[in-house]
């Protein structure tokens, strides 16, 4: 335990670093806040990006694990709409703006069939917690839903969320830094 709290003392020499990562993380989330256009548009390109990298990086799990996972295939599919849908927003990043919140809805609803049945193979193989992945794919079907009935929804919904992300985050590291002063004092 003492090793510990040597290493604890150490390394909060520099504390501040937490609390200006904080205040970064606070500023980010105010401009994500109040200027949700430029901050949509920039979560359009991030999002168009992360759905190609995904699409990728699911097609080879899915590959290279076709002989020990019986549901491979679902893992493909998924991944070649990922592929498609990223290649797509990448090349249209316009459009992509225009259309993202249904993107989003229909993704989030294939994502949480596939989480459905994930849970069901879960339960199979006589995981104890597989009600929680049936409860977050269920969850995401509603949201995915919820999006197409009102598309602005989905588009306010990332940006706020995101904003809201990064607060709760600055506000950690803040208080983080505090107590890490507190600690270097006590050395």
């Amino acid at each position: 335990m003492e090793t510990v709290f040597n290493e604890i003392q150490h390394s909060v020499k520099n504390w501040w670093t937490s609390l200006l990562l904080g205040i970064v993380y606070v500023i980010v989330a105010l401009w994500l806040m109040f200027s949700p256009l430029s901050s949509y548009v920039a979560l359009s390109i991030v999002f168009s990006v992360s759905m190609l990298i995904s699409g990728i990086l699911e097609i080879i799990f899915a590959l290279s694990n076709k002989k020990g996972v019986p549901s491979w295939g679902w893992y493909v599919v998924g991944g070649l709409i990922d592929l498609v849908l990223g290649i797509y927003l990448v090349a249209y990043p316009l459009v992509s703006m225009e259309v993202i919140p249904f993107i989003i809805a229909f993704w989030l609803m294939f994502r949480g069939f596939s989480s459905t049945g994930y849970s069901i193979d879960l339960k199979r193989y006589g995981t104890r917690d597989w009600g929680w992945y049936m409860a977050f794919g269920i969850l995401a079907i509603l949201c995915s839903l919820l999006i197409l009935w009102q598309p602005a929804v989905g588009a306010l919904y990332a940006v706020y969320m995101i904003s809201f992300t990064f607060l709760i985050i600055g506000l950690f590291r803040i208080m983080l830094s505090f107590e890490l002063k507190n600690l270097h004092k006590r050395k």
